[in-house]
């Protein structure tokens, strides 16, 4: 009598499971990212302690992004944004109230996409996030437009936390 109730438990774990897993495989974003700082590139911007990335599915081609940084002091910083990839702007929660800054997303390929961060209507920052084809790495490629020149470009590594 195990072995019935064991085969229903199995299935319903699989159908309750299927969708997220599906989700996941349709968009290798979806996940949460760890920084790899000695594989980054900074560009002259303190390094953190610590940083991680999340993002996930929310269904309806909708997303949601989190960034949680310990910063080098030990202090806190982050944001989060919920948005799809129309290239409309979505505004970016943030521990910083003053600047308050929008970000549009488009998908330029299945590993890539382009993101613009605006504040005031100014853009202030473009990226380009791309995924490794073992879907193990995140790459970030940021520019700063508009930007003292001693703002340097930088390119930040995530390994995706298993």
């Amino acid at each position: 009598m195990k072995k019935p109730a064991n085969a229903i438990i199995f299935v319903l774990l699989t159908l309750l499971f299927c969708p997220a897993l599906l989700a996941q495989g349709e968009n290798p974003f979806v996940g949460t990212w760890d920084i790899d700082k000695a594989a980054s590139d900074f560009g002259g911007a303190p390094v953190p302690a610590n940083m991680s990335r999340t993002y996930a599915d929310l269904g309806d081609g909708s997303y949601m992004y989190l960034v949680a940084t310990v910063n080098p002091d030990g202090s806190l910083s982050g944001s989060s944004a919920t948005y799809n990839y129309s290239g409309s702007r979505y505004p970016i929660a943030s521990l910083d109230p003053v600047n308050q800054a929008r970000i549009s997303y488009r998908k330029l390929n299945e590993r890539t996409v382009e993101y613009r961060v605006f504040v005031q209507d100014v853009l202030t920052q473009i990226g380009a996030k791309t995924i490794s084809p073992d879907g193990r790495v995140l790459q970030i490629a940021i520019q700063f437009p508009n930007s003292p020149s001693s703002q340097a470009s930088q390119i930040l590594v995530f390994n995706k936390r298993r």
